[in-house]
């Protein structure tokens, strides 16, 4: 697996979630960055292909599940009831194998995130203990998160089987799986291809949640240290004139002193412009998923509401998921579009920080006309927010996700219209 670690830092850690990536075959392996020999059979490249087998099976294993729900929903056509307690778990299945697909064929730019993540962005202890610790606290979100999501599946996996075993009976000629589905073949025979059908799926459906998290996770753990970037290079910038001692110059020393703050200037834009390269990475790299992701939690936000609210005669199981499941579909949704509106207000902020950095002047230390006209390039490009989009279509900020609950309520008016 590939795992970097910084130069003279022990305590980086990635976030715990993302080991769901590792085991559903989405994390890039060291040999991406290799040139290896096809026909060489190191310990390596058998580990390597493997890996690149049981992600393959993870994805088949989804999109097999899909299929399933697919064709519940194609059997159901018109009874709005059970298409949308279907399109839920189907849904998220798809926006999920999406993301899957995503990061299995495009390992390589994957790997160059985490690899320009680990050089330039990752905020050690020793450089900033304040900047670090809030990173920290901030990634907390992420866990409540998984959590959540993390109850969400385990209800979808378990509830069946007390459904089976206490309300239906083991004798039951239909018994219930983790998901309304239609299969092509008769999984209620006996306990043999029952329990087989019923391990495979909620398996399928486990990898489906798991990614969900973990990638959302990285995602949140790039983007929380790109803001804490931001806040380090404003504190440069707060210091650009104390940090070239106005005070103590000679005038003597004028010419000096005024190369001394171009170039710390010129250094504070190679910070900055390190991290827009970083940020615009992440852009190219997210942006199909967060298309598809924000497309999908106006569907799923929409039809979870419509089976709290229709649903009749419903196990107080049942009840319980669907209120976890609209609840961990909107913080999730909330949080993506927070991290988003932060990295805008930071990067936007960078125009006034270094507009009242002291660059009039002192009757001590004449103005600087070089000096200035550096500055000014820099305000103008500071001016332009650095944002994460989806896929050009929206931006992802608060705005976003206000636009999104508006949306699902509409499409929930929609149905409730159709049904009542």
């Amino acid at each position: 697996m590939f795992n970097p670690q910084p130069l003279r830092d022990n305590g980086f850690r990635i976030p715990m979630q993302c080991i769901w990536l590792k085991l559903n075959g989405c994390w890039p392996l060291e040999t991406i960055s290799q040139k290896l020999r096809p026909a060489s059979l190191t310990r390596k490249n058998i580990y390597g292909l493997a890996y690149t087998l049981w992600a393959w099976y993870v994805i088949i294993s989804v999109g097999i599940t899909i299929s399933f729900q697919t064709a519940f929903l194609v059997n159901n056509f018109g009874d709005i009831i059970m298409i949308t307690e279907s399109c839920c778990t189907t849904l998220m299945g798809a926006l999920n194998f999406v993301r899957l697909m995503h990061l299995r064929l495009n390992q390589r730019k994957f790997y160059e995130i985490i690899q320009q993540f680990v050089v330039d962005i990752w905020i050690p202890n020793d450089s900033n203990v304040k900047v670090s610790n809030e990173c920290r606290k901030w990634m907390n979100t992420y866990r409540v998160m998984s959590v959540l999501l993390s109850c969400l599946i385990l209800m979808y996996c378990i509830l069946p089987l007390v459904e089976l075993f206490w309300i239906v009976g083991i004798d039951a000629s239909t018994k219930p799986f983790p998901y309304k589905m239609l299969f092509p073949f008769n999984p209620y025979n006996n306990w043999i291809p029952y329990s087989l059908t019923y391990i495979f799926t909620a398996y399928a459906g486990i990898c489906v949640v798991t990614t969900l998290f973990a990638e959302d996770s990285i995602f949140g753990f790039f983007v929380t240290y790109t803001c804490g970037q931001f806040r380090l290079l404003h504190e440069r910038i707060d210091v650009l004139m104390d940090s070239t001692n106005v005070q103590m110059c000679p005038k003597s020393n004028i010419k000096q002193f005024h190369l001394k703050q171009i170039r710390e200037l010129h250094s504070i834009a190679h910070h900055h412009n390190k991290i827009i390269c970083f940020a615009k990475l992440l852009e190219d790299f997210f942006n199909p998923i967060l298309l598809v992701n924000l497309t999908i939690s106006a569907l799923l936000i929409c039809m979870v509401g419509f089976q709290l609210v229709t649903g009749k005669n419903m196990f107080i199981g049942d009840y319980i998921k669907f209120v976890v499941y609209i609840s961990s579909a909107i913080s999730q949704l909330y949080i993506l579009c927070g991290n988003g509106d932060t990295l805008i207000q930071h990067s936007t902020i960078t125009a006034y920080h270094l507009y009242n950095c002291g660059w009039e002047g002192t009757s001590k230390i004449p103005y600087n006309k070089e000096f200035r006209t550096s500055l000014e390039f820099m305000i103008l490009c500071s001016q332009r927010p650095v944002r994460i989009t989806a896929f050009k279509f929206s931006t992802l900020s608060l705005q976003s996700f206000a636009a999104i609950l508006s949306t699902s309520m509409s499409y929930f008016t929609l149905l409730r219209s159709l049904y009542f």
